[in-house]
């Protein structure tokens, strides 16, 4: 990520007057791709330039836990759904009762940037806590608005992923950057925990009285999941759903030493 402004794209204001100056003062960004492809926009988050693999996703609601998914590491998230950041993002603090964040996916933004069709500068909704483009700058991750993401979509489809670049006024130029390849870094390693995590079913209340211990005879289970990028919604699921006993370790935790786990995941 280069050095860049950290001031905020400001919002489109509610006076007709001011429009003209606010459409002058927006910042070009524009996405390169390594076909030699290139799509133009504004910017909004974080004003810095950028590399990685640009992918897609098709969902129509929720973007913070898609960019805080592991798998996403190294990539350029395209977000097919036509206007974006209309309810913000949540309380970025707030913990379940197994100590996970609760409203995303891993505990930091995994993606490298964010390119959208239209974003919505306000959000709207009684869970925000703050704007998408707030939540991106805090994190140092650019986002371009204003990009005809169907086309996008549409050559993505049809070449695959590709490299790219999303070049901001203001930030490193193109010629700077190498395109990036998040392949050939070793990803588990940068998006696996570093110390090892247990996880217990809290105990049931009255209203999760049908949620059975998992096993024979209702025993303890106890699963090895070793974390290459898990998902806070899949150690969600076998603690609370299944009522498994979870022992989360690193993706280079060895696996060979003796143990009294049941399975491994």
């Amino acid at each position: 990520m280069t050095a860049a402004s950290s001031a905020t794209a400001a919002a489109r204001p509610a006076d007709p007057a001011q429009l003209a100056g606010w459409l002058a003062s927006r910042r070009a960004a524009t996405l390169e791709l390594a076909d030699g492809s290139a799509f133009e926009g504004f910017s909004f988050g974080y004003g810095g330039s950028t590399t990685g693999e640009v992918v897609f996703n098709t969902g129509m609601v929720g973007y913070p836990e898609s960019l805080t998914d592991p798998s996403y590491a190294g990539q350029i998230l395209v977000l097919t759904f036509p206007l974006v950041g209309n309810y913000g993002v949540p309380d970025d603090e707030e913990r379940d009762a197994l100590g996970l964040l609760r409203h995303f996916e891993s505990e930091r933004i995994h993606i490298k940037a964010l390119v959208v069709s239209d974003y919505s500068f306000v959000a709207s909704h009684y869970t925000a806590r703050k704007t998408l483009g707030q939540w991106l700058e805090a994190h140092k991750i650019p986002g371009i608005y204003g990009v005809d993401t169907r086309a996008l979509t549409k050559l993505i489809r049809m070449h695959g992923a590709l490299l790219g670049k999303v070049v901001v006024e203001g930030g490193a130029p193109s010629a700077s950057m190498e395109f990036s390849d998040p392949n050939e870094a070793n990803l588990a390693a940068s998006v696996s925990r570093s110390q090892k995590q247990v996880f217990v079913p809290p105990p049931l209340t009255a209203d999760g009285a049908t949620a059975p211990l998992a096993g024979k005879d209702e025993k303890q289970v106890t699963i090895l999941a070793v974390d290459c990028g898990m998902k806070n919604n899949i150690i969600r699921y076998f603690v609370e759903s299944l009522r498994v006993k979870l022992v989360v370790v690193p993706w280079d935790y060895d696996t060979l030493q003796k143990t009294s786990l049941m399975a491994y995941f």
